[in-house]
């Protein structure tokens, strides 16, 4: 298993928290998986519901006309006893159904169970994620695996990445000979990324080619759910997308608008740059 920072967070909430918890992020970055192991690996009895792969469920937990009948609702579809106090229910893919956050603060409120939710596209799905409910949902936002991760992925140990910190700390040179190979694990983060999926598989094969198949397996996955809004909304979307990254790499490091289509102006897409950047498939710096 890939260690995750965010997996101490979790395990934090799982000891003390008394909030719901949501796990925020994209898709494919393992927010499902590291959710089941931190379950798991603390022994707590919990149950999983995922909007995705049961759309029945929408419709079950929406005709529930109170806390106590959605409980029940709950305890009807579970496969597992259900145990006041102790289960963790963890809802999965919630952006399929929006009405569970403004559900949870009566869960919460309730006090019978504990909550953990997670889910993609949240920012464009649950446009007041933020701010709703206050004071009932602590929000963790995950990301790929950032390069401290990718280094213990690929067998660095932490004394090592210890050693750098207190180099860089201090202000120290580093060894040269862990300087070069830091540089070449760099280089290579650079080209397989933080995707856990492209991580394990080169780690496992150590072939780029199979993880150059593995990202265009993400991206075509991603365009998929693009897919969908572009005909609700009349957004760009995919055509933004795969002229990004060519357009940036260019030396001007600009994006040009006729690059997506002659003639359209900025005003006429850029709700389409605002959508990648609040579903979490694109990033915005401001320099």
């Amino acid at each position: 298993m890939l260690y995750r920072k965010i997996s101490n967070d979790i395990m934090e909430w799982l000891h003390t928290g008394k909030k719901a918890l949501l796990v925020s992020g994209t898709d494919r970055i393992g927010k499902t998986t590291i959710i089941q192991e931190c379950l798991k690996s603390t022994h707590h009895s919990f149950i999983e519901l995922n909007f995705k792969k049961q759309p029945e469920l929408i419709e079950l937990f929406e005709k529930a006309t109170s806390t106590q009948d959605l409980l029940l609702r709950l305890s009807v579809v579970s496969k597992e006893p259900l145990i006041k106090g102790k289960t963790v229910i963890f809802f999965d893919e919630i952006q399929e159904f929006k009405d569970i956050m403004t559900r949870i603060k009566f869960l919460v409120d309730d006090g019978t169970y504990r909550f953990i939710m997670s889910g993609s596209l949240l920012g464009v799905e649950l446009h007041n994620l933020r701010s709703a409910p206050v004071g009932y949902v602590e929000i963790l936002d995950m990301f790929p695996l950032d390069f401290e991760e990718f280094l213990l992925a690929n067998g660095i140990g932490e004394n090592v990445i210890q050693k750098l910190k207190e180099c860089f700390e201090n202000r120290k040179p580093v060894d040269e000979f862990i300087h070069k190979k830091m540089l070449d694990i760099f280089y290579l983060y650079l080209i397989v990324g933080g995707m856990p999926e492209a991580v394990v598989n080169y780690i496992e094969t150590n072939n780029i080619q199979n993880v150059s198949q593995t990202h265009k397996n993400i991206i075509h996955l991603y365009e998929q759910d693009f897919t969908k809004y572009e005909d609700k909304y009349r957004l760009m979307l995919k055509e933004i997308y795969t002229t990004m990254a060519s357009e940036l790499n260019k030396r001007n490091k600009r994006f040009k608008l006729n690059s997506v289509k002659t003639g359209i102006s900025y005003d006429r897409i850029k709700n389409d740059f605002l959508w990648l950047k609040d579903a979490g498939v694109a990033y915005l710096f401001i320099i």
